[in-house]
């Protein structure tokens, strides 16, 4: 079964599970004040809206491949990991000035009604609230007391990793950076998250250890080259294609590492990084092709498949099953075969 097949299968399971949880929530949530059932509503729509539930159903599908089963508890501790995604979503699109997610308006949009300081405030303890939902969920999962704990440490190590490397992509705006640590900051982006996914699943179904520590670095390898993708579409995707403008990281001073080593080759980069405003068509399309160009984009596209192919040689030493271990492989595939779409 292809990655997206089970994606579109294990992703309704943790949607049926999630939505039981945000009806106790907004049943609770109104009865203490209107407002926060509102709030509880806009977050469930945030969190409900699209997306294939990628994260957590890498936790059901690693427990899968040691247990051979999926059960109730693991369905709990992936919902878990769903809204510790979205908890750090939550944020990043305060802290980026985002405006849409996934085709609606972000978060903190949405709870703005009454005022740009109400939305940001509002999202801000609603972005604190997910991460503790997510506590939460694992703390009521059913799993044995050190199973939880050592999952609770896990998302609670990672997410103040995603935290820390987020810090330094916000610093990047406002300094100059290089290869070496732009892959320091992207070893804790989306390289925690696909650690903290892989690991919740593989740590509850007892999985050996030396297939543990393979898994830790295929996760990062996945995270860096998710993360390179991510930010090659960000910059060549059409609109029509991705939902948002092109170059919209690069229009808010934001360096990704593409940019990183466009800005090392081409010092006409620098006069677009201003992070003041939407760069006109005719900007989007000098900067694409001062990209291009400079052999930067290559660059990152290498980068990206290294991790890759890295990452699949891990996948395969370990003693998972085989129908998951070509879940992940042919995610990992499709990942770095996309880059071929941007030339």
């Amino acid at each position: 079964m292809g990655y997206e097949k089970v994606l579109d299968r294990f992703g309704s399971v943790i949607e049926e599970d999630l939505r039981r949880t945000f009806d106790q929530l907004k049943e609770e949530g109104a009865r203490y004040h209107p407002f926060i059932g509102d709030v509880y509503e806009a977050i469930e729509e945030f969190v409900m809206r699209g997306g294939r539930r990628l994260a957590a159903c890498g936790t059901l599908v690693a427990y899968k491949g040691y247990s051979g089963r999926i059960d109730d508890e693991i369905v709990k501790i992936s919902s878990g990991v769903e809204l510790f995604r979205h908890a750090i979503l939550v944020h990043d699109d305060i802290v980026d000035r985002e405006l849409l997610r996934r085709g609606g308006k972000t978060l903190h949009r949405t709870l703005g009604g009454q005022g740009e300081s109400l939305g940001m405030g509002s999202a801000l303890f609603a972005g604190n609230i997910l991460y503790a939902l997510a506590i939460e969920a694992v703390s009521g999962s059913g799993f044995d007391a050190p199973v939880v704990t050592e999952i609770e440490d896990l998302l609670s190590s990672e997410y103040r990793a995603v935290n820390e490397s987020q810090i330094l992509d916000l610093l990047f705006e406002f300094k100059e950076t290089d290869l070496d640590e732009w892959t320091v900051m992207a070893s804790r982006r989306a390289a925690s998250l696909f650690r903290a996914s892989i690991m919740a699943g593989a740590i509850p179904a007892s999985a050996p250890k030396d297939d543990i520590a393979l898994l830790e670095e295929a996760g990062r390898k996945i995270g860096i080259a998710f993360d390179i993708q991510d930010d090659i579409i960000d910059t060549f995707a059409t609109k029509e294609q991705y939902g948002r403008d092109p170059c919209g990281d690069i229009s808010k001073g934001k360096k990704p590492l593409h940019v990183v080593v466009a800005l090392q080759r081409d010092d006409r980069l620098s006069s677009f990084i201003k992070g003041e405003r939407e760069l006109s068509d005719e900007e989007v399309d000098e900067v694409q092709e001062i990209i291009r160009s400079s052999g930067a984009l290559d660059e990152a596209k290498a980068i990206s498949s290294a991790h890759a192919r890295e990452a699949e040689r891990l996948i395969s030493r370990t003693r998972m099953g085989e129908a998951e271990k070509e879940f992940f492989i042919s995610f990992i595939r499709y990942v770095d075969e996309s880059l071929e779409w941007y030339k």
